[in-house]
């Protein structure tokens, strides 16, 4: 009973203790977080399946711009969070954003909601999931998916990709980046590339331009995290998932930590 006691304590220290690190300390980073939501359509294998990306961006923030008003952030989600029907290897699906202010907008965090996270980042460290045991930064130890490499190439070239830009005020700069997948059935392939462009060439199975410095690309993992340096203020994660999904929905968490 007295070791639980210690263990309940040593925890609440460390949640208080992360409040007030993250008063002080991260007031000097921005959070903007989104989610995209795909429905696919009955033309892939996958259907009637969904995948839902959460995405956290933290940058540093050169100069303090004004709060959006309300008015403004209404006007903003209207033009970017909206519902559109999409095709890819000639195969329809409905892509909504949520939450998406091309990182005009900082999202200011939930302090309950941050405690348990905190307590759960700590069980991941402890099992060797997590890398950092700073609850500010999920980067995991990568882990490979279970399929055959050349299958998982192979099913790709008909499978579901997903750009998702980085928050930057730099023209060139680096990030910690960290991929999640809920299904560890399923293994996905992540570059770091240097525009929208590359998925589009990715898709038609052109030759595609990505950031060729280790850790800034990964292939067949479930858990994957790198550090990419001297990227572009248009650049993103390419993220491609084959056409086999099982889990009504598909669950990515991306993470992006500029350096």
């Amino acid at each position: 009973m007295r070791l639980l006691y210690i263990v309940l304590l040593t925890l609440i220290a460390a949640i208080v203790t992360y409040y007030i690190v993250t008063a002080f300390v991260m007031q000097q980073q921005a959070i903007n977080k989104q989610s995209i939501y795909v429905h696919l359509q009955p033309e892939w294998d996958s259907y009637p399946g969904s995948i839902v990306y959460d995405v956290t961006n933290v940058w540093s923030r050169t100069s303090e711009g004004p709060q959006i008003d309300q008015n403004t952030r209404i006007s903003m989600a209207k033009s970017t969070n909206v519902e559109e029907l999409h095709q890819m290897h000639n195969k329809s699906y409905i892509l909504v954003q949520h939450d998406n202010t091309n990182c005009h907008d900082v999202w200011e965090p939930h302090y309950a909601r941050f405690g348990a996270d905190v307590v759960r980042h700590y069980f991941e460290y402890m099992s060797g999931i997590q890398k950092s045991p700073d609850p500010n930064i999920n980067l995991y130890n990568p882990v490979e998916g279970k399929q055959n490499l050349a299958e998982h190439e192979n099913e790709l070239k008909t499978g579901y990709s997903q750009f998702i830009p980085v928050c930057t005020e730099k023209n060139a700069t680096s990030y910690d980046y960290a991929v999640r997948i809920n299904d560890h059935n399923v293994g996905f392939d992540v570059y770091f590339v240097p525009s929208i462009s590359e998925q589009e060439k990715y898709d038609e199975g052109k030759d595609f331009e990505y950031y060729k410095s280790e850790g800034c690309s990964g292939k067949n993992y479930v858990l994957f995290s790198g550090t990419c340096s001297n990227v572009s203020k248009t650049a993103g994660l390419l993220i491609v998932v084959p056409d086999r999904l099982d889990l009504p929905l598909t669950k990515f968490d991306v993470w992006f930590y500029e350096k």
